[in-house]
C-alpha cells in the first residue's frame, strides 16, 4: 500500500456519459474545466438567439442556431441532447410554418433548461475538484 496521500479521482456524474468523457479528457480535468465552462457560456448565449429567431418565426434561422449549439452538448457528455437538438433540427427543416415547431421547441427550451443545470453542477464540481487537488 502506498504511504503517500491516497488518489484521488474525480468521476463525472452520472447523468453524463462517463465513458465518453473519460475517453475525450483522461486525466486533463483542467482542461474539462474550460470546456465545460465554454461550452456552458455558449449554449446561453445561443439559447436567447434561438428564442429571438422562434419569437420573429424564423424557422431557418433558428435552424441554423440548433445546428451551432448541437455539438456544444457532446462536449459536457450530454449525447441525448444532441440527439434531440439534431431531431428538432429535422422537425424546422419539414417546417412548412412556424405553427408546426412550437410544440417541439417549448419541449427543447425546457430540456435545455435541465440540461444547463447538470452542466452548471458539473462545472461546480469540476472548478472545485481542480482548485483542491491540482
Amino acid at each position: 500500500m502506498n504511504k503517500g496521500e491516497p488518489e484521488i479521482l474525480f468521476e463525472f456524474s452520472p447523468g453524463l456519459d462517463t465513458a465518453f468523457l473519460r475517453d475525450l479528457y483522461g486525466d486533463d480535468l483542467q482542461q474539462a474545466e474550460v470546456i465545460f465552462e465554454s461550452s456552458l457560456k455558449h449554449l446561453k448565449s445561443e439559447i436567447m438567439v434561438a428564442e429571438s429567431r422562434f419569437h420573429d418565426g424564423d424557422v431557418s434561422g433558428l435552424k441554423k442556431v440548433v445546428h451551432k449549439m448541437k455539438p456544444l452538448f457532446g462536449y459536457v457528455g450530454l449525447g441525448n441532447m444532441q440527439e434531440a437538438f439534431s431531431a428538432f433540427e429535422e422537425d424546422c427543416a419539414r417546417a412548412q410554418s412556424p405553427e408546426e415547431i412550437v410544440r417541439g421547441f417549448g419541449q427543447l427550451m425546457d430540456d435545455t433548461e435541465k440540461a444547463l443545470q447538470i452542466i452548471e453542477a458539473e462545472l461546480k464540481r469540476l472548478v472545485q475538484y481542480n482548485t483542491q487537488f491540482l
